[in-house]
């Protein structure tokens, strides 16, 4: 009889013999390696095996559920490629007209389909993403900027970029590329652009600078068109019943028509278009090789929103959808006329396997009737609008997109992980050969003890070693400079009182407020070596004191709403953290002439957010007209891993946004 451990045994078994590709007869020796004496009980005593093969057994069960990432080579509208034309020329960019202002929650850059499995690809290495309202993006948000430190290459898998943003406008502008035969090459398949889960980057205008145009095959508005490498919207679980509506015709009556009634009128954004499968086992699809729309209006006219779409390669197909832009045209209807077949071998198909119809986020043709016209005659058909393609469950592009760059990691974590199980479960089970040989037991505990014993010691040290060093700045450096201090006031004084030279009273009077400022800067420092000050209730605390010595002759406030004071932050969260807010008050002193400052923190999902607002002309803007005096700013953010959005103006002032996820700050995540 089995029992729940065999079963488990045999799982696992399973699970190393699939990833691990034995170079003995696979399943015998993984299953030999966990279900022998020696392995079980390698596994008792070996914490980190078995987390390692929890981990891997659960990546491989979650990465089933995930929309599957394969390449599938395009063969016309590649995507859009740039380039620098010349050293010093000003950095390509490519920017996105949404059409309106959205709430714009992700954007993904998809990468361009690879020449060969070692490709690296001409994804931008360094490039900066902003929003904006305006199409100067006189005012906008840098939502993302790699700095001066080059990504590495996503291979294949889409880049997300949190945005968190309202605007109307997209600017991708790209500071380095890659050198292969010009200054600066880089390419992208897509830019898809998220607001509440809907792609409002399909059929988006594009305009760029740096273009390497190529017609039929590199050209900007490839950038929008829904076409990618990467495959349909769809997810990995195959679906059944019907793959969609495939009509064989002749050469002397080939059209066929496929007409939606969608009852109400409607302001329709775009239609899509999906390729039928005839077999799920072979990487091949079906589309006609021309086609035309017309919509039926509120009036009942008929109106063609579009010329003959024409197959840039005739009789071939890719597994990709076709987007065709209707421009918020109000209709109650839609008619799709293919006018061309696909030809395979001696047959002519005229074939498809969803029609979307959408409006303001909303597919308005699911579940509804298909009328089909042929030679004649008519049809109805409810296979073109179930939300499946001819294998599988159509999903949302975010969601699609999201996923793939998730499946992307787990398949990466993966590949990291196997050879580490291997070698654990090899080790494991030598050592627990040797340790039951010499009583284990005994032999295991000891060595703990120690360690452990060690690793509390080497802790206190530590601690000791942070409170001698906080205790030697404070009263000896600290007393140093405060005499310093005291000696250049008293000599001060006299000198005025004795009448003497009026310079060396200057020179004594900026001794006296270095010496000063020296001392407060000393003060911060032993704070952030102070572990008993170490929660962010301790860190607002710091904030108002550091607010109400430089900020003393402004009128400020500083609120902090956020529910996590009690949280511990990590040293270096600590001090970034505090650095910064310093930085931004400076900047406020220095360039701002405000008479107003607001300072708050706040709790924003699984973030902690500090906002730095002021009432003064701006931040000064370099020739680039983009701030100046923030790179330190954007280095402390680069490093906590945080998002920073800057917007300046005269008008307005400044408003400086800091998003950072607590369980990156805190030392104690469960606090988070």
């Amino acid at each position: 009889m089995l029992t729940r451990t065999h079963i488990r045994q045999a799982r696992r078994a399973l699970l190393l013999a699939t990833l691990c590709g034995a170079i003995l007869p696979a399943s015998a020796f993984d299953i030999a390696q966990i279900t022998n004496p020696i392995g079980r009980l390698a596994r008792v005593f070996d914490s980190q095996l078995v987390k390692t093969e929890d981990r891997v057994e659960w990546l491989d069960n979650r990465v089933v559920t995930l929309a599957q990432h394969s390449e599938h080579p395009l063969k016309a509208n590649l995507g859009f490629r740039g380039y620098r034309s010349k050293t010093g020329a000003p950095d390509p960019f490519v920017t996105l007209d949404l059409g309106a202002d959205y709430p714009i929650e992700m954007v993904y850059l998809i990468p361009t389909q690879r020449e060969f499995a070692e490709d690296t690809g001409i994804f931008p290495k360094r490039y900066t993403l902003e929003i904006s309202k305006q199409a100067d993006f006189g005012q906008r948000s840098v939502v993302f900027t790699t700095g001066n430190s080059p990504q590495l290459a996503p291979e294949g898998s889409p880049v997300p970029i949190n945005a968190h943003d309202v605007g109307r406008y997209v600017r991708l502008t790209v500071h380095e590329g890659n050198p292969k035969g010009m200054l600066d090459l880089f390419g992208l398949s897509e830019i898809a652009v998220i607001s509440q889960g809907n792609a409002v980057s399909l059929g988006a205008a594009v305009t760029s600078g740096g273009a390497l145009d190529s017609p039929g095959i590199w050209n900007a508005a490839a950038l929008t068109d829904g076409r990618t490498p990467l495959g349909m919207w769809e997810n990995s679980v195959l679906t059944k019943g019907s793959i969609g509506d495939s009509v064989a015709v002749d050469a002397t009556d080939p059209k066929v028509s496929w007409t939606i009634d969608l009852g109400d009128a409607a302001a329709l954004d775009r239609l899509v278009l999906f390729p039928y499968q005839p077999d799920r086992s072979f990487d091949h699809s079906i589309f006609p090789d021309a086609l035309t729309v017309q919509i039926l209006t509120a009036d009942g006219s008929e109106m063609e929103v579009s010329g003959e779409w024409n197959n840039a390669v005739p009789d071939a197909s890719g597994m990709t959808p076709l987007v065709i832009p209707l421009g918020g045209k109000m209709a109650k209807a839609v008619r799709l006329t293919a006018t061309r077949p696909y030809a395979m071998g001696e047959m002519k198909l005229q074939a498809l396997s969803e029609i979307e119809v959408w409006s303001h986020g909303n597919n308005l043709a699911q579940g509804k009737l298909v009328t089909r016209t042929h030679a004649g005659s008519t049809a109805e058909v409810t296979s073109l609008t179930d939300n499946r393609t001819s294998q599988k469950q159509i999903i949302p592009v975010g969601i699609w997109l999201q996923q793939l760059h998730e499946r992307g990691m787990i398949e990466r974590e993966l590949v990291m992980l196997r050879p580490i199980h291997r070698q654990l479960a090899s080790e494991s089970e030598l050592n627990a050969t040797w340790g039951s040989a010499v009583a284990l037991g005994l032999t295991f505990l000891v060595p703990v003890f120690i360690v452990e014993r060690r690793r509390l010691m080497s802790r206190d040290q530590i601690d000791n070693l942070r409170k001698r060093i906080a205790s030697d700045l404070h009263d000896d450096i600290g007393s140093n400079l405060g005499s310093i201090s005291l000696i250049a006031r008293t000599a001060r004084k006299d000198l005025v009182r004795l009448q003497g030279p009026e310079e060396v009273a200057e020179d004594l009077g900026e001794v006296e407020s270095i010496a000063r400022e020296s001392s407060l800067a000393m003060r911060d420092i032993v704070w952030l070596l102070e572990r008993r000050q170490d929660s962010i209730g301790d860190l607002v605390q710091r904030m108002r004191e550091t607010a109400g010595r430089l900020l003393r002759e402004i009128n400020y406030t500083l609120e902090c709403e956020s529910t996590k004071t009690a949280a511990k932050l990590s040293l270096d969260a600590k001090r970034h953290l505090f650095l910064f807010y310093k930085e931004a008050i400076h900047n406020v002193l220095k360039h701002s002439q405000a008479n107003k400052v607001t300072i708050r923190l706040w709790d924003q999902d699984d973030q902690l957010a500090l906002e730095i607002l002021d009432n003064g002309v701006g931040l000064p803007r370099n020739e680039k007209c983009s701030p100046a005096g923030v790179q330190k700013l954007e280095d402390r953010a680069r490093v906590l891993d945080g998002l920073l959005q800057i917007a300046s103006s005269k008008e307005s002032g400044t408003q400086i946004r800091l998003f950072v996820k607590r369980a990156y700050l805190t030392a104690n995540p469960s606090l988070a």
